[in-house]
């Protein structure tokens, strides 16, 4: 994979009162494979913001109508993650400390040459490829690559008040490996992280792509959130992902499911959230004591699956 497709080229906005320099830097940005759009001012510059994302902002600071320091110290208020370059020919009224401690994460006084613009834009990519990264660690499982716990709270509530919006259902499974440590013990770690990875990728190939999402909570303990899906639909997921993972072979482990339907009891999202978490996990429980093999119970808040041994 190569450096461009990881890190998609980003959108810059150009903001500068004279035409010749905004014709200059666009095209100078353009040939550097940067997508590029120009304002004449700050007002204009909002304007364009607040219709589409921008990763840069290239502003003049004195310009009519709204300079650039105003502009800087909006896209910091409204905009956050986008970074500024501030440029200017007044370098008596404006410098550097001034613009940075405005918000901007560089400055750039003119005349300047399109090789030390494009150094400056450099350093700010490589601080943000390097920033995406560290952020999509903190909320991935360094073993399975699923999500990790800290994002679930995330996305479990914005997923939560888009039920309660539109009223559709949302389901939570809980999943245990029954006799793991049974299976570290005979088989040894690494094949029981092969085996946490193995059911990994079973949950990412059993559910809908950039709808439903995959945690793992730890050890041998992970989740699912399907948003607006039936209970019933829900149930034909978990028996899939059941029988998928019997057809591994991982035995004498089993799989334990516990299903729970978040219900907007109390008013308090977080509160509601806390409790589809609890019903799930006493689902989880009950389905490791049914020791009738494979079987499931329904009702209208909670379900039971647990895969055959």
């Amino acid at each position: 994979m190569t450096d461009t497709q990881e890190h998609p080229t980003p959108d810059i906005l150009v903001v500068d009162d004279e035409q010749s320099i905004r014709e200059f830097l666009s095209e100078a940005l353009g040939h550097l494979g940067h997508r590029v759009q120009t304002a004449r001012d700050g007002k204009e510059a909002i304007e364009k913001v607040q219709e589409g994302h921008f990763s840069i902002v290239i502003t003049d600071v004195i310009m009519p109508r709204m300079d650039g320091m105003e502009l800087i110290r909006y896209l910091v208020e409204n905009q956050k993650g986008v970074n500024i370059i501030a440029i200017t020919g007044h370098t008596m009224s404006y410098q550097y400390t001034d613009v940075i401690a405005a918000g901007a994460s560089d400055f750039i006084a003119k005349p300047f040459t399109i090789n030390e613009l494009e150094a400056k834009l450099n350093r700010i990519l490589r601080e943000r490829h390097l920033l995406e990264e560290l952020e999509r660690l903190a909320v991935k499982d360094p073993l399975t690559g699923l999500y990790n716990r800290r994002l679930f709270r995330k996305v479990s509530r914005s997923e939560a008040f888009r039920s309660v919006r539109y009223h559709h259902p949302l389901c939570l499974f809980f999943f245990d490996i029954d006799n793991f440590k049974e299976y570290n013990d005979i088989h040894g770690h690494q094949a029981g992280d092969e085996l946490l990875i193995r059911f990994a990728k079973v949950l990412m190939t059993s559910v809908r792509k950039n709808i439903d999402t995959a945690y793992r909570f730890g050890g041998d303990e992970f989740a699912l959130l399907l948003p607006h899906l039936p209970v019933d639909a829900a149930m034909t997921v978990a028996y899939r992902i059941g029988d998928t993972y019997n057809q591994l072979g991982f035995g004498p482990t089993s799989l334990s499911i516990g299903v729970a339907l978040f219900l907007s009891k109390t008013g308090d999202v977080d509160k509601d959230i806390d409790d589809m978490l609890q019903r799930s996990d006493r689902a989880l429980y009950h389905a490791k004591r049914n020791l009738c093999g494979n079987d499931a119970h329904l009702d209208k808040e909670s379900a039971q699956f647990r895969s055959p041994d």
